[in-house]
């Protein structure tokens, strides 16, 4: 009898939001988990230092926190089958299942981050037009 592993939405949804909340203060993110009820898992989910800078810096300094309804957006679309059919497949081993929820995770926080951004600069490009007339 082999055993199937699936990627897991809700720990998929769970590491983006831990690593947005890292990025988003600055600091590392503990976190300590029951997987598949009998591997448990230490994880610190790190600020990121490359890359999600000028996201960091504005979010940081304007003191705003996690759009939770912008991550749920996100995260739903990602989940589509359509977009990433490969949440629905059956792997061999946990460590197969556990790279694909970690690559979602990832898409998710750029995702986020871009989203985050541009909506940044809709507002600010909003703003510079009314101080314009």
């Amino acid at each position: 009898m082999s055993s199937q592993f699936y990627p897991t939405r809700s720990f998929i949804r769970f590491a983006a939001k831990s690593q947005l909340t890292a990025d988003l203060s600055g600091h590392a993110v503990p976190a300590y988990v029951d997987r598949h009820g009998t591997v448990d898992v230490s994880l610190e989910f790190q600020p990121a230092e490359d890359g999600a800078g000028a996201y960091c810096d504005v979010f940081q300094a304007s003191g705003d926190c996690l759009d939770e309804l912008l991550l749920k957006r996100i995260t739903q679309a990602m989940f589509d089958l359509d977009q990433h059919p490969d949440l629905y497949r059956a792997y061999p081993t946990a460590a197969a299942a556990a790279a694909v929820e970690a690559q979602v995770a990832e898409a998710i926080v750029e995702a986020y981050k871009q989203a985050s951004l541009e909506q940044r600069q809709s507002v600010v490009a909003k703003f510079n037009a009314l101080l314009d007339r």
